[in-house]
C-alpha cells in the first residue's frame, strides 16, 4: 500500500502561499486544482521511471504524493478534499517538506513550469491525459468519479524524462 509523502491540504497551502509570493495575487481555485494534480502526476511518474530505468539513480521514496482521492471533473482531474475546504489556512505547515527537502526543490520546479500557463491552458493539458478521459463521463450528472492514482502515475511515467 502506497503512502503520501504530505497532506493534500498542506500541500495546497503551500501552493497557495508558493503562488502569491511568485505573483503577489491570489491563485485561482482551477490553478491550485491543476497545481496539485501535475505536482501529483509528475511526480510519481518521476519517481516510478527512477525504479524502472537502469540509470544509478533511484528515488527511494513514496511514488504517492499525497493519499487524497483525485475525481475527473469537468474542468479536469480535482482533489475534492481541498476544494470542498473552506479555509485552507489552518493546514499551513512549515515543517511541511522536513527531511523531504528533494520532494521540495521538485515540486517548486513543478510549480515554477506551471504557475504561469493560464488556467484554462492547464485545463486543456489535463483533458488530453488519458486517465482523466477514461474516467469522465459527460453525460453523468455527478463528475465524481475517482481516478486511479496507479493509472495516473503509470501514463507519467511513460510521458516524462
Amino acid at each position: 500500500m502506497n503512502k503520501g509523502i504530505v497532506n493534500a491540504k498542506e500541500l495546497a497551502c503551500y501552493i497557495i502561499d508558493y503562488y502569491k509570493n511568485k505573483h503577489s495575487k491570489e491563485i485561482s481555485p482551477i490553478k491550485l486544482q491543476k497545481s496539485l494534480y501535475f505536482c501529483f502526476a509528475y511526480w510519481g511518474g518521476f519517481v516510478r521511471k527512477s525504479k524502472m530505468s537502469e540509470t544509478e539513480i533511484t528515488i527511494n521514496k513514496s511514488e504517492w504524493l499525497f493519499d487524497e482521492n483525485i475525481e475527473a471533473w469537468v474542468y479536469g482531474p480535482v482533489v475534492p478534499d481541498v476544494y470542498h475546504e473552506l479555509d485552507l489556512t489552518s493546514y499551513k505547515n512549515e515543517d511541511l517538506f522536513s527531511g523531504n527537502e528533494d520532494v521540495k526543490d521538485f515540486i517548486n520546479g513543478v510549480l515554477d513550469d506551471i504557475l504561469n500557463v493560464s488556467d484554462f491552458k492547464l485545463v486543456e493539458v489535463s483533458h488530453s491525459d488519458n486517465c482523466w478521459k477514461k474516467n469522465f463521463d459527460p453525460n453523468s450528472e455527478r463528475h465524481n468519479i475517482i481516478i486511479d492514482k496507479e493509472d495516473i502515475i503509470s501514463e507519467y511515467a511513460t510521458i516524462c524524462w
